[in-house]
C-alpha cells in the first residue's frame, strides 16, 4: 500500500455524572492515540479507518467491547468509536531523499459510535448504516506523505477541523465532541506496510 491517512479526534471525559463534564483540551495537548488501516478502492483512492486504544482518560472498557467476563479486545471489530475517511493521493515528483511523495488533498471524515460493534457489517465499505451513529464530522486539511522506500512506510501530518457534532448517549451519559475539542486536532501518523499508528494533539482557535 502506498499510504493511508488516519486522522482523528480524541476525547477527554471526566466524571461519572449523567452528563460527561469534559473540559476542552489545551492547545497542543495530546488527547488520543490511534491504530488503523485502509482499503484501497483504486490506485489513487482509499477508505481510511482508525480506532482508539487511548482517548483521554477513558478506560479500555469505554472504548472496546469484551467477551463475557473477559478483557476488552483492542481491534476495529470491538471498537465503540471508529473514524472513517475517503481520500485520494496525487503523486508528486520524487527527489534524492524521498523516492515517493504524495499530496493528500483536503477531504471529509466522520466518527461513528455504536454500543454494539459486533453488528457492524465490514463486507461492503459503501454500506455504512451498520457502523453506528455519525456523531462528529470533520474537514481534513491537505497534507504531504513522503517515503524513502517507495511508499511502503513513512510519516504523515495533517489537521482535522471539527465542523459539526451533536450530543449523544454513551452508556447512559451524554457527550458532545464539540465540548472537548471545539477546534479539532493535528495528527501525527507513521505507516509501515498496511499498519498505521499515531497520536493527535488539540488545536486552538479558528483555522
Amino acid at each position: 500500500m502506498k499510504f493511508a491517512t488516519v486522522l482523528l479526534l480524541g476525547v477527554l471525559l471526566l466524571g461519572s455524572c449523567a452528563s460527561l463534564n469534559a473540559q476542552p483540551a489545551g492547545s497542543s495537548q495530546v488527547v488520543m492515540a490511534f491504530l488503523g488501516g485502509s482499503v484501497f478502492t483504486s490506485d489513487t483512492t482509499a477508505i481510511c479507518m482508525s480506532y482508539y486504544p487511548i482517548i483521554g482518560d477513558l478506560p479500555l472498557q469505554m472504548l472496546f467491547a469484551a467477551p463475557m467476563f473477559g478483557k476488552p479486545v483492542v481491534d476495529k471489530e470491538h471498537a465503540y468509536f471508529i473514524w472513517v475517511s475517503e481520500f485520494s493521493m496525487q503523486e508528486l515528483p520524487s527527489n534524492k531523499d524521498y523516492n515517493y511523495i504524495a499530496l493528500i488533498p483536503e477531504g471529509e471524515a466522520t466518527i461513528y459510535f455504536t454500543a454494539r460493534p459486533d453488528l457492524r457489517d465490514w463486507s461492503d465499505w459503501s454500506k455504512r448504516s451498520t457502523w453506528g451513529e455519525p456523531v462528529a464530522k470533520f474537514v481534513r486539511k491537505a497534507g504531504i506523505f513522503y517515503s524513502a522506500d517507495g511508499g511502503n512506510s513513512g510519516p504523515f501530518t495533517s489537521t482535522a477541523i471539527l465542523v459539526s457534532s451533536h450530543t449523544f448517549s454513551i452508556f447512559g451519559k451524554s457527550f458532545n465532541f464539540a465540548d472537548v475539542i471545539p477546534h479539532g486536532m493535528t495528527c501525527f501518523e507513521n505507516g509501515v506496510g498496511e499498519a498505521e499508528a499515531g497520536t493527535c494533539t488539540a488545536i486552538g482557535g479558528a483555522q
